[in-house]
């Protein structure tokens, strides 16, 4: 959640949406924006040390405002950010059971 200390002054953060559309909602988490090095390298070292949490979306977006235009929210692909950065994950699904375009009965 976003403090209101951090809402009021809007600089210096990176705000990250795990589970929410950017649009839609307030950043699920933010991270101290430090001037000079790459948001990239930033929210992966969030990731390695946890401060984002055990379970990662496919996609996670990201913007340098709590309440950004679409053209200022980043979006990264988890497995391909995990996998350039070196970080230890493992892979798991979720079968998603009644969606739109599932056999009845389960074959083809």
């Amino acid at each position: 959640m976003v403090s209101d200390a951090e809402r009021q002054t809007g600089e210096g953060l990176i705000y990250v949406w795990l589970e929410h559309d950017p649009a839609a909602a307030e950043a699920d988490a933010t991270i101290p924006d430090v001037p000079g090095v790459n948001d990239l390298d930033q929210v992966a070292d969030a990731i390695r040390d946890g401060r984002l949490g055990r379970y990662l979306p496919v996609t996670l977006h990201f913007a340098d405002h709590p309440r950004p235009t679409a053209r200022r929210v980043r979006a990264v692909d988890v497995a391909r950010l995990l996998r350039d950065r070196h970080i230890r994950h493992r892979r798991r699904y979720e079968v998603m059971i009644g969606v739109i375009g599932d056999d009845a009965d389960g074959r083809d």
